[in-house]
């Protein structure tokens, strides 16, 4: 009676595990049945969850123990992937899985979207129809990395992505190295041209996009998969400008408020992404009385929480004693006065004796905003003006710093200022200078024979290690162009550690951390 009972749990068991692969036929005179086993050691490690960038190969060699006495050429094999959520097409009928592969041995490029998935193997017995299902979780990823829009010398532009695990913390080994023209990958072989800086809007999923700004216009992809939406540039304005001259974009973390900024032919415009309804479309420039405020083509990002400034603009286009605008958290201009201060926030050239042009506005430590001026009635002298906007009703006029004897500063094109310390970076056409304010000068780096053609400041939303202590330098010989990733202390703007080198680029145009 015992062995009875034994064995019809045993078959109960056989029952529910091969329910959804044996085709029942009527015949009630089981035995037992052994199931294949499959390992796949990546998968094993790593908890049942791996991850793989869009485009990668997906490729795995399992172990299968199949049934004794039996071999690989008794089964058949289907490799099938669908996602964690069920999701329907245009029809509202929901899509199925997705068959990739029919060999024990998978090898399929992921050209999926960004998503998470689940992968599986089912393995059938062709006599028995025993069958096992192995199944894992896949994160299909965007390319996150230091993304760089470079040229050849007839003209296409595509994107080289550099990664690894200080760009990319969460990056695995097999993912690290440089994506090569994954642009033209992700658009069917088409190239780029013309462009003239990048610019990242990361409001949510339905406005999470990728730009490269032109001379007069520009193209829209999608930031998960870099896919082109547009190039119509019209499209980012109800009202359209006079003239298509994009010139700076910003749009902070969520974390520190939804309002994005952007210049347009020294114009600036804002969408205020926490107001319901809002649609992704600039409407009228900011301005007073019919006309348009002019603003330089630089904005100074304010990443701090609460209802304060989100941006820094500076305008001495058509005012000619210079003075800061600042917009809060509503999207509104703002214009800070500090006649008390060491120097005023509303009129940089307090008398005719002054003569201040902007040459650099950016980010500095905690959200301080730092703007180098040039002295047009001085030689060109270079001095640094330091002020704190944070709080909306106490501007404060902080610090100036005269310039005029750092080393190199008169031959200097490229500035930016650290962001968790009072560190100044600039760079001639061929060297690299860290200046601590009001302190001491160093040398990073000298590139004899290769003309430095951007530089530019690593900052990460989560990469707390290396966020504001990363600095990228292009470089271009005449043929080839190189990246150096300069890591520094960001107290003393000193180096910390080997400087690392990548190459094999075209002219390099711009470049910015993509998350």
């Amino acid at each position: 009676m015992k062995n009875k009972i034994r064995h019809l749990l045993f078959l109960s068991v056989i029952l529910f595990s091969v329910a959804s692969c044996i085709d029942d036929k009527g015949n009630y005179d089981y035995t037992e049945i052994e199931d294949a086993i499959v390992e796949i050691q990546e998968v094993k490690e790593n908890g049942g969850k791996i991850s793989r960038d869009r485009y990668a190969e997906l490729s795995f060699n399992p172990e299968i123990q199949y049934q004794a006495g039996s071999s690989v050429d008794d089964y058949n094999f289907e490799w099938s992937l669908y996602t964690q959520q069920s999701q329907k097409d245009d029809d509202d009928a929901y899509i199925p899985k997705k068959i990739i592969g029919d060999k024990p041995q998978l090898s399929y490029k992921l050209i999926d979207e960004p998503d998470k998935y689940y992968v599986v193997l089912k393995v059938t017995h062709k006599e028995t129809g025993s069958c096992t299902d192995y199944r894992f979780e896949l994160n299909v990823n965007s390319m996150a990395g230091w993304l760089i829009y470079d040229e050849v010398a007839g003209g296409d532009g595509d994107f080289q992505i550099i990664r690894d695990r200080e760009i990319v913390p969460e990056l695995s080994s097999i993912q690290t190295g440089i994506v090569r023209n994954y642009f033209s990958t992700a658009n069917g072989g088409k190239k780029l041209q013309g462009g003239k800086f990048l610019g990242r809007r990361n409001m949510n999923n339905r406005y999470d996009h990728l730009y490269l700004f032109k001379e007069d216009g520009m193209y829209k992809m999608k930031a998960g998969t870099y896919e082109v939406i547009t190039e119509d540039y019209s499209t980012l304005f109800s009202t359209q400008p006079a003239k298509n001259a994009p010139m700076a974009l910003y749009y902070p973390s969520p974390m520190y408020g939804q309002v994005e900024v952007f210049v347009n032919n020294n114009e600036m415009y804002t969408i205020r992404w926490n107001m319901l309804g809002q649609e992704d479309k600039y409407t009228t420039p900011i301005g007073a009385f019919g006309t348009a405020y002019k603003v330089n083509p630089f904005i100074a990002p304010v990443p701090v929480t609460g209802n304060t400034v989100r941006a820094v603009l500076y305008n001495d286009i058509s005012n000619a004693r210079g003075q800061f605008i600042t917009i809060n958290s509503s999207g509104a201009a703002g214009f800070p006065r500090t006649p008390d201060g060491k120097f005023n926030t509303g009129a940089i050239n307090m008398n005719e004796s002054m003569q201040l042009k902007l040459e650099y506005l950016g980010q500095g430590r905690d959200g301080i905003t730092c703007a180098l001026f040039k002295d047009e009635l001085n030689a060109g002298k270079f001095s640094l003006y330091t002020a704190d906007f944070r709080d909306v009703s106490k501007p404060l006029a902080l610090e100036i710093y005269d310039l005029g004897d750092l080393q190199d500063i008169d031959d200097a094109k490229y500035f930016t200022f650290g962001t968790r310390g009072d560190v100044l970076f600039y760079a001639t056409t061929s060297k690299v200078y860290s200046y601590v304010f009001d302190g001491a000068v160093t040398e990073l780096l000298s590139t004899p024979g290769e003309e430095i053609v951007s530089m530019k400041l690593y900052t990460h939303s989560a990469n707390e290690d290396y966020s504001g202590r990363m600095l990228f330098v292009a470089t271009y010989d005449g043929s080839v162009g190189k990246v150096y990733k300069i890591k520094f202390n960001e107290l003393n703007g000193q180096l910390d550690g080997e400087i690392e080198e990548y190459t094999g680029f075209g002219r390099i145009i711009d470049m910015m951390n993509k998350e």
